[in-house]
C-alpha cells in the first residue's frame, strides 16, 4: 500500500478525475496475430482506457497504526471504464450466452462488453424461434425479446434480411458469421473472481466460438490503490500459463496503471 500523509489527504480525496494507461500486456494463444488483423479495433480499445475517467472516487483508508494510504474505488474506476467504452460504436455489455444467442442488457452479469455480428447473432434467434426445431410458441418468444426498447436494432435487421418470411417458417436460415466475436472483463474484484472468469470463458467457448478475450485488470501503483487481494495482471498471467493447454482462447491480457 502507498502511505499518505495528512497534509496530503484533502488533495487526493478532492479529486474525482484521472488517466490510466497500459502498463504491462501479455498475448495469449497466439492473440497479438489476430489484433493485426483488425488493428482500427485495438486502437480503438487502447484508445477508450486511455481517455479521462471521470467521476473516480478517490479516498483513504487507515490501519491500527494510525497510518494512512492511498485508495481509489474499484466500483468508481469499473462504471467510468464502461462509460468510455460507450463511445464505441456497436459495443454491446452485460452479454451474455443462452441459447445459441449473445443478449446484451443493463442488468449486472454475464462479460462486462463484447463485439460481435449482430445479423448472425439475430438470424440464429430467428432460427431459434422459427426453424427446424423452433422453441415452443416461437412466435410469443420472438416477439417478447424483439419488442424490447433494446432490441430495435434486431427489428431492423429481421425487416431488412426478411427474417420472418412465412415461406420460410420451419426451416433454419443459412447464415454465417462476418464479424468476429470478441468479448471483454474489467476486473478488479477479489482474487477468485479470476478463476470464475476463465471458467465463463471456457463455457461460452465450446459453445459460441470465441475469437478473441480481452480481459483488462491492475498493475503497479493502481494495483496498490485498490482493494487487498484482488485480481490483477500478475496473477492473471500466472493462471495463463498455469491453465495454458485448455484455455484455447486467444487472450489479450492488459495491465493498466494509473498516472500519478
Amino acid at each position: 500500500m502507498i502511505e499518505i500523509n495528512q497534509n496530503e489527504i484533502n488533495s487526493w480525496i478532492s479529486q474525482s478525475e484521472g488517466y490510466v494507461y497500459i502498463s504491462k500486456q501479455k498475448f495469449h494463444r497466439n492473440a497479438e496475430l489476430f489484433l493485426r488483423n483488425f488493428p482500427e479495433m485495438q486502437n480503438s480499445i487502447i484508445e477508450n482506457i486511455e481517455k479521462e475517467l471521470k467521476k473516480l472516487n478517490f479516498k483513504v483508508s487507515e490501519n491500527k497504526k494510525n497510518k494512512y494510504f492511498k485508495r481509489v474505488g474499484a466500483t468508481s474506476l469499473n462504471k467510468s471504464l464502461k462509460h468510455n467504452f460507450k463511445e464505441f460504436k456497436q459495443m454491446k455489455f452485460e452479454v451474455e450466452y443462452k441459447e445459441g444467442i449473445l443478449f446484451d442488457s443493463p442488468k449486472t452479469g454475464g462479460f462486462d462488453f463484447a463485439l460481435y455480428d449482430e445479423e448472425f447473432n439475430v438470424t440464429n434467434y430467428r432460427n431459434y424461434c422459427f426453424g427446424k426445431k423452433a422453441v415452443f410458441q416461437g412466435n410469443e418468444v420472438w416477439n417478447k425479446e424483439v419488442n424490447k426498447k433494446r432490441r430495435k436494432d434486431w427489428k431492423l435487421i429481421a425487416e431488412k434480411y426478411e427474417l420472418l418470411n412465412k415461406s420460410n417458417l420451419g426451416q433454419d436460415l443459412p447464415t454465417q458469421k462476418k464479424q468476429p466475436t470478441i468479448i471483454g472483463e474489467f476486473q478488479f474484484g477479489n482474487w477468485a473472481l479470476a478463476y470464475y472468469d476463465m471458467f465463463k470463458v471456457l463455457h461460452l467457448d465450446n459453445l459460441a466460438n470465441i475469437d478473441l478475450l480481452i480481459y483488462i485488470t491492475a498493475t503497479g501503483d493502481l494495483n496498490e490503490y485498490l482493494s487487498d487481494g484482488i485480481v490483477d495482471f500478475e496473477m492473471m498471467s500466472e493462471i495463463l500459463d498455469q491453465y495454458s493447454s485448455i484455455l484455447k482462447v486467444p487472450i489479450w491480457l492488459i495491465g493498466i496503471d494509473i498516472q500519478s
